[in-house]
């Protein structure tokens, strides 16, 4: 037998063993194995023990497990319990996403966007992306709406960037709400309604993302014939995103100061000081 014959029949062996475990239960003799390996890699991932992930994880990979070829392709990407090979992650990622495993398909799908472990191939990239977004992935739909909004690997199609970013939007993704933002304000693949802009803005704002409070502060500040001028939500927003050294925020909130009062300012610091103590976490400078 050849050594590429064997290599075959070594796979379909583990995915008749896995198909079998999935289908009579994990204590089947022989599914016991896969699967506590996995599990025993998960408690030593955990515990920041990546020699021993490293060695359970190849085990239940190589018995064809998605889940832990998807963390196998993680540990050799980021370089944990053994030295960075991107290429030896692609291969566990594309094993894994060839069996469904949506967030190896969204690694993949970068992977392949990017050109990282593999050739680049925004094509390739388009097709794990959209796998994933069928699946309910948000990230991969963030992905997705990208792709279409930018014309990358497919023809750009600003309708349909605004559906995937929609559906990755009402995940609570928030890159994809600031985007969706963005194209209810510039009138991309949708009619302009500024309204609309401003609720994904804050949306994205409140989960922190630097990009949405500039811009949220600058629509309160600028906006007076079609949101209401709002001096102090603009003087909180800017102030937030100004914390993170962004140029134009800061320009943005001096020009705001310029017309507000001491007691104004004295205000809006307290509504910024409120906004962290009720969102830990999120605005760490």
């Amino acid at each position: 037998m050849t050594k590429t014959m064997n290599t075959f029949f070594q796979k379909l062996l583990s995915a008749l063993l896995l198909a079998c475990c999935v289908a009579l239960g994990a204590g089947t003799p022989g599914c016991q194995n896969v699967e506590g390996d996995y599990e025993e890699g998960v408690t030593a991932l955990e515990a920041d023990d990546y020699e021993t992930a490293l060695k359970k994880f190849r085990s239940a990979a190589q018995g064809n497990h998605p889940g832990a070829q998807a963390a196998l392709g993680e540990l050799y990407f980021h370089g944990k319990g053994i030295q960075r090979n991107a290429p030896e992650a692609a291969k566990w990622y594309q094993l894994a996403a060839e069996q469904g495993n949506t967030d190896a398909q969204v690694t993949l799908g970068w992977m392949y966007n990017v050109g990282t472990g593999v050739a680049q191939d925004v094509v390739e990239a388009i097709k794990w992306f959209r796998l994933a977004a069928d699946q309910g992935h948000p990230g991969a739909q963030n992905n997705l709406g990208m792709m279409y909004r930018e014309g990358r690997g497919t023809e750009k199609d600003e309708e349909k960037a605004v559906v995937w970013f929609r559906m990755a939007a009402e995940q609570g993704i928030a890159p994809a709400q600031y985007a969706l933002g963005q194209m209810y304000l510039n009138g991309e693949g949708v009619k302009p309604r500024v309204e609309k802009a401003v609720l994904w803005y804050t949306r994205a704002a409140t989960q922190g993302l630097v990009e949405a409070q500039a811009d949220l502060g600058y629509l309160y500040a600028t906006r007076k014939n079609v949101i209401p001028q709002d001096t102090l939500n603009a003087y909180k927003w800017l102030a937030l995103a100004a914390q993170h050294d962004g140029k134009i925020a800061k320009r943005d909130l001096a020009n705001v100061m310029a017309n507000m009062s001491p007691d104004q300012i004295k205000e809006g610091d307290q509504l910024v000081q409120e906004w962290k103590q009720e969102h830990p976490g999120k605005q760490d400078p």
